[in-house]
């Protein structure tokens, strides 16, 4: 029988981080004992508090690392990107296609949205950071691509904020994202996700004031696609 290796101590402080998601997710912060987070570590109680001094350090450090960016390499490459209606649409395909275009293959695929859930039906925390780290910059860039495109003369100039216009894109993707993350989803869209995306894609362009004859001149869903690849 091979003998199993031993872990140093920043390998066995990851691995108890990755483990209480799970407990995290389906029980929140309050909802979840340090002796439950030590069985779902596979670890004493005694080791847990070892590497971390109370359950607030515990859940703030794995809050930390699940808000930790997962493909920097794009993520560097958007932040490069001038903001314009092309970067628009690019902006907005990424987006979606991320958040709907594909189901969560098991519980450990839709882990980082039902954490997400299970924090706003709480006191919000995770999500908040979630958001500000990983979501806010991609707004950032979204909201400055829009009044690029008002200032081509591609895109309207109102009603809505381009602030706004820009949440309200992330928020519709994401509501999408929570209906699709039961493992028979909350409601059933009748189409392929692929269809799916590109349906989400054209109503949010729409809805953020893209003309239609821009949206047919900068979305190309297979060209697109590239960028992330």
């Amino acid at each position: 029988m091979k003998p199993s290796l031993k872990l140093t101590s920043e390998e066995r402080r990851a691995a108890i981080i990755q483990a209480v998601r799970r407990a995290f997710a389906e029980k929140g912060f309050h909802g979840t004992t340090t002796r439950e987070l030590a069985k779902e570590a596979g670890v004493s109680e005694a080791l847990l508090f070892k590497h971390f001094p109370n359950k607030e350090a515990l859940y703030s450090a794995m809050m930390q690392a699940s808000c930790q960016e997962k493909n920097p390499e794009m993520y560097e490459r958007l932040r490069a990107l001038e903001p314009s209606t092309s970067t628009l649409v690019l902006l907005v395909h990424l987006m979606v296609t991320h958040l709907v275009g594909h189901k969560p293959d098991g519980y450990e695929d839709s882990l980082q949205t039902r954490l997400i859930l299970r924090s706003l039906a709480e006191d919000g925390d995770f999500a908040r950071l979630f958001l500000q780290r990983i979501v806010g910059p991609i707004l950032a860039k979204l909201e400055d691509s829009i009044q690029a495109a008002v200032a081509e003369g591609e895109a309207l100039e109102g009603p809505g904020q381009p602030r706004l216009r820009a949440r309200f894109a992330n928020a519709l993707a994401a509501m999408i994202r929570f209906h699709l993350t039961p493992e028979e989803p909350a409601m059933d869209y009748g189409v392929p996700l692929e269809k799916l995306v590109e349906q989400v894609v054209w109503f949010t362009l729409r809805g953020i004031g893209l003309k239609d004859e821009a949206i047919k001149r900068y979305y190309n869903p297979k060209t697109l696609a590239l960028f992330a690849g």
